[in-house]
């Protein structure tokens, strides 16, 4: 419980010293990281794919992911910044957070492990904060990766009363789910690229 308190508290001055790059005042819930996990995990036809972990952090997602049963060396966590390092550590033992910027995902990728399959890529970054060319810079980037490789996006959004941000960069919406459960709500979002 104090190990939760202190990983809160610093995940909500990272926020405050940089708001653009952090996007929420903590981490995600339990019950999003379980609906981003699934989204990821659900209609693979037994594709044991990379999944990528943008916008990592302290890692909530990647340990949701390893809860779930995907091995190790499937998950590509990434994160601009190395801040969360040690309570990403703590939080999926056995995993590595690599610090890169999600507009070389192919790169990223390509360093990581080439020859594996995309599975999905799940977007914790705070899209709707972020300035606008960097937006399109990143997801002209994950389009292409996701069309060269396969795959699928997984981006949340605590704005779920506005249409889908993503449709003006070459997405299209597979699947809505609404979580309720988390401080505050959201709607996670599955798209391909077109």
């Amino acid at each position: 419980m104090i190990e939760k308190l202190v990983a809160n508290a610093f995940f909500l001055g990272q926020f405050l010293r940089s708001p653009g790059k952090i996007g929420s005042i903590c981490p995600s819930g339990r019950f999003l990281t379980q609906a981003l996990a699934q989204a990821a995990l659900e209609k693979t036809n037994g594709l044991q794919g990379l999944i990528v972990d943008l916008g990592a952090g302290s890692g909530v997602v990647s340990r949701e992911l390893l809860k779930s049963g995907v091995a190790p060396e499937r998950i590509l966590a990434v994160d601009i910044s190395g801040r969360f390092r040690e309570i990403f550590r703590k939080h999926c033992v056995g995993l590595e957070l690599h610090t890169g910027d999600a507009r070389n995902l192919e790169d990223l990728i390509n360093e990581y492990n080439p020859a594996l399959p995309l599975q999905a890529v799940i977007s914790s970054l705070p899209l709707r904060v972020m300035p606008g060319r960097l937006v399109s810079e990143i997801m002209s980037e994950t389009r292409k990766v996701l069309r060269r490789r396969g795959g699928v996006l997984i981006q949340y959004t605590y704005a779920f009363w506005l249409h889908s941000a993503l449709g003006p960069y070459g997405f299209m919406i597979e699947k809505r789910r609404f979580v309720p459960v988390n401080i505050p709500p959201a709607l996670v979002e599955k798209y391909i690229p077109q």
